[in-house]
């Protein structure tokens, strides 16, 4: 099991050095992770979804896990407007989103399709998606060194 650089993370995010999603085969805890996010005084997002298998699936347990009930049943577009609002200019936001094998496994295409619907959110606001932990492939997406 990869254990992050303690710090790295953070360092990246103040320097500006993520953008987008990004493949990081890193084991963060949640609780380091928000303590990273939170050093570079950003906004941390866990995202737990193991056991997805559909973008609907994947909709559906972000809404839950971000205190966004409203949104079960949503589109990925309504959802990703609401975890990346438009309305603060300096709202940085950092999302480590964990347990996606099982979606890529059962649906490759799903997994991809938020991947870049993420990223493209991520192009245009100061956001970063890490896909992270140290086993498995997340194919068509980039990936980043331990540092």
């Amino acid at each position: 099991m990869a254990a992050p650089n303690p710090g790295l993370l953070a360092a990246m995010l103040k320097t500006q050095r993520l953008n987008g999603v990004v493949r990081w085969k890193v084991n963060f805890t949640e609780s380091s992770f928000r303590g990273e996010a939170n050093l570079a005084t950003w906004n941390g997002m866990w995202l737990e979804t193991s056991a997805v298998r559909s973008i609907q699936d994947f909709v559906d347990v972000a809404a839950n896990q971000t205190s966004n009930s409203h949104l079960i049943g949503a589109t990925i577009a309504e959802l990703i407007e609401t975890l990346f609002p438009n309305d603060i200019a300096e709202n940085k936001i950092c999302i480590a989103w964990s347990g996606w094998q099982d979606l890529v496994k059962s649906s490759p295409e799903s997994a991809l399709e938020i991947a870049e619907a993420f990223d493209q959110i991520c192009q245009e606001r100061l956001a970063v998606v890490l896909v992270c932990d140290s086993s498995g492939a997340f194919p068509g997406i980039s990936e980043l060194s331990q540092g």
